[in-house]
């Protein structure tokens, strides 16, 4: 039987936390990362959310995970090579035919994968993720950085992006204030 209270505590514990990060790093993060990456290549933020929302809400259907894009997916295949959508397709092809072929043993040779070229994939991936700070200076832009990061350490992640919201409203940089004064 169903606890309300074990669900409500999940949700509010882990399901709340997950909706500033897949806001973030799922929509806003990526379209950014697009942006820089393939200039002549535009998507909205609306884009990218609608097409988050039309597969999660068919791909389960089909035996498929709840999913969504990336900022750290995307920085790391472009970091590793990865240039068109074909690089998605063949990667598709690798992971059905793994799963096809090697579906008793896959966790067995995942297991013995070296961790260590797994950390400096990761490593790499984080530096070209950082690469993206690069713009923020010692000024007001960092405030509202330092409290989201203190929020999300200390609480979670709908603490720090609740609290860093608000405060990059108090604390306008001057990129802000020229933006409202365009509108």
């Amino acid at each position: 039987m169903v606890n309300l209270r074990e669900v409500w505590s999940v949700l509010r514990d882990v399901g709340l936390a997950q909706v500033p990060l897949t806001a973030t790093s799922a929509v806003i993060a990526t379209s950014a990362l697009i942006a820089e990456y393939w200039p002549n290549r535009r998507f909205t933020n609306c884009q990218l959310a609608v097409n988050m929302g039309v597969m999660n809400a068919v791909l389960p259907f089909f035996g498929g995970m709840p999913m969504c894009h990336g900022a750290g997916g995307l920085a790391g295949q472009y970091y590793f090579g990865a240039r068109t959508g074909g690089t998605n397709i063949i990667e598709g092809i690798i992971e059905i035919a793994l799963g096809v072929l090697l579906a008793g043993s896959i966790a067995a040779l995942f297991a013995v994968f070296p961790r260590a070229i797994v950390a400096a994939m990761m490593l790499l991936v984080g530096i070209e993720m950082v690469k993206f700070a690069r713009d923020l200076r010692f000024n007001r832009q960092l405030i509202p950085v330092a409290v989201t990061l203190a929020g999300s350490l200390l609480a979670n992640m709908a603490v720090g992006f609740a609290v860093g919201m608000v405060t990059h409203y108090l604390f306008p940089g001057k990129e802000h204030r020229h933006a409202d004064t365009q509108r």
